[in-house]
């Protein structure tokens, strides 16, 4: 990476980048790949990250952005090389080299690469918000948790915690960073704030593998009532 004078301008090209963690532990590497351009290049001003795959692996993974029914990101595809089959609600929109792929943060949207070595480059935020990134902690905690490092995990989580202590889903997260880690109390009570924050985390709690451990704690019965 080569930075301008007085740190005016950053120049990176994204050959040159690591790819990001992986977010789930022990999973199938099918060959995508994701790139954190927004942490590499220190913009805080909006998000931005790039995905890569060989042809007919997934390489946007399908998502809405109305986690837990609150307002997402409005979010731009765009098609560096390659090209890819997107699915948009339900529409297959062919994307060659060059589109411009503009998706609504309702839409529920994937799409496969078509062609090896496609990459994405994704651009968002949500309307009417400024944008607010997440700590740095929140990142390693990820990072740590994918290499099987739960207890870090957890440390990183509760310092990302202290930044953003109203943040449901980053209390849910510390709740499975504490599962995998053994500590059956302290996930227990990260659950229990995420839930009073928003009633659907319970959504989240009813299917995350990473609570299986506490599965058959009553008090984690009581959670999802």
């Amino acid at each position: 990476m080569t930075t301008g004078v007085e740190n005016h301008y950053v120049f990176a090209h994204l050959d040159g980048l690591e790819p990001a963690p992986r977010i789930a532990p022990g999973g199938t590497d099918d060959g995508r790949r994701r790139f954190d351009v927004r942490r590499h290049l220190g913009i805080t001003a909006f998000g931005i990250q790039a995905f890569s795959a060989p042809g007919g692996v997934r390489v946007i993974s399908e998502h809405d952005e109305t986690l837990l029914g609150e307002a997402g990101q409005e979010e731009l595809y765009v098609v560096l090389r390659g090209a890819a089959a997107f699915e948009i609600d339900g529409e297959v929109v062919e994307a060659p080299a060059g589109a411009l792929v503009q998706v609504q943060p309702s839409a529920r949207r994937k799409a496969t690469a078509t062609e090896d070595g496609t990459t994405i480059l994704v651009v968002g935020g949500t309307p009417g918000e400024a944008y607010k990134p997440a700590p740095e902690e929140a990142a390693e905690a990820f990072a740590a948790y994918n290499a099987g490092d739960f207890e870090t995990a957890l440390a990183k989580q509760r310092v990302a915690l202290e930044k953003e202590p109203d943040n449901a889903v980053a209390h849910f997260n510390a709740g499975c960073f504490a599962a995998r880690a053994g500590r059956a109390d302290e996930a227990i009570e990260y659950l229990r704030r995420a839930v009073e924050m928003n009633a659907r985390i319970k959504e989240l709690i009813a299917t995350d593998d990473d609570l299986e451990s506490i599965r058959e704690d009553q008090r984690f019965a009581e959670l999802t009532k």
